[in-house]
C-alpha cells in the first residue's frame, strides 16, 4: 500500500544531481514567498536595478525571474514600465473559480472507487496541518496545506496533464487569497475538506462533487480586494455621490 503525497511546486524543485540551481531561483522563491506572506502589495513596483544589487544577480537573470512570476501570475510586465506584482480583482476570480470547478469535478470523477486507507490518512494530515498553520497564523504554509489536498487529489486521480493544469490554477488562487484583504481560510475551509474526504472514504463521489463545489464558492465568496486607482472623479467619490442622493430623496 503506497502514501501519494502533492509533488514540489516548481519554487520547491531541485535540479538533477550535479547541477546547480538557477541564479535566479533565489529571487522567484523570494519574491513568491513575500507576496504570498503579504510582505509586497498589490501593485508594487519591482525595479530591477534594486533587485540585481539586493540578490547579486545580472540584469538577465532579474528578468528572467520576472518572467517566471509573470507566467504564475504574480508579477505583471507592462511595456517601458518597471514590473509590479499583480493586482488581483473580482472578475479574474470569477473566472480562476469557472475554470477551478470545471477542473476539479473532472478529478473527482476520475478518482477510484474507493481510496485506500493510507491515502485518506495522507489527505486527513494535509487538513490536520492547516488546522496547526491556522494556529501558528502561518499563512504562507495555510495556503501550501490546502492546495495540497487538491494535488494530492489531481494525483489520485492519474491523469499528470489534469494535475499540472490544476497546479498553475492553484498558483493563482495562492495569489489571490495572499491579496485578499480579508482571510479566506479559516476553521470551516477546514471542515469542509474534512467533510469532502469522509465523503469520499464511503465511496460517495458525487456527494464529495458537491462538496467541492460548495468548498471553492465559499472560498471565492470570502475574497475581497482593494479597487485599482482610478482618474475618474465621478468613480473616486461613488459612495460620497451615492449618499448626497440618498440625503436629498429624504429631504
Amino acid at each position: 500500500m503506497r502514501v501519494i503525497t502533492p509533488g514540489p511546486t516548481p519554487a520547491q524543485q531541485q535540479p538533477p544531481q550535479g547541477m546547480s540551481r538557477p541564479p535566479e531561483q533565489t529571487l522567484y522563491e523570494a519574491l513568491q514567498g513575500a507576496i504570498l506572506q503579504r510582505r509586497l502589495a498589490p501593485a508594487a513596483a519591482l525595479d530591477k536595478a534594486t533587485l540585481g544589487q539586493l540578490f547579486g544577480l545580472s540584469s538577465n537573470a532579474v528578468q528572467r525571474a520576472l518572467q517566471r512570476l509573470a507566467q504564475d501570475g504574480a508579477v505583471e510586465l507592462p511595456a517601458n514600465q518597471p514590473a509590479r506584482v499583480t493586482r488581483p480583482c473580482a472578475k479574474r476570480a470569477g473566472k480562476l473559480l469557472q475554470a477551478r470547478l470545471s477542473l476539479e469535478m473532472q478529478i473527482l470523477r476520475l478518482l477510484p472507487a474507493r481510496l485506500e486507507q493510507a491515502e485518506l490518512e495522507s489527505l486527513c494530515g494535509q487538513v490536520q496541518r492547516q488546522r496547526d498553520c491556522l494556529q501558528r497564523r502561518d499563512h504562507a504554509g495555510l495556503i501550501e496545506a490546502v492546495n495540497g489536498v487538491h494535488l494530492q487529489l489531481a494525483t489520485l486521480a492519474d491523469n499528470p496533464w489534469l494535475r499540472d493544469f490544476l497546479a498553475r490554477l492553484l498558483r493563482q488562487t495562492a495569489l489571490h487569497v495572499a491579496l485578499s484583504r480579508t482571510q479566506p481560510y479559516d476553521a470551516s475551509a477546514c471542515d469542509e475538506q474534512q467533510r469532502l474526504i469522509e465523503r469520499l472514504a464511503e465511496g460517495d463521489n458525487a456527494g464529495a462533487e458537491t462538496l467541492m463545489e460548495h468548498h471553492l464558492r465559499n472560498l471565492f465568496a470570502r475574497l475581497r480586494f482593494i479597487p485599482p486607482p482610478t482618474t475618474d472623479l465621478h468613480a473616486a467619490f461613488a459612495g460620497r455621490l451615492a449618499s448626497r442622493t440618498t440625503a436629498r430623496i429624504r429631504r
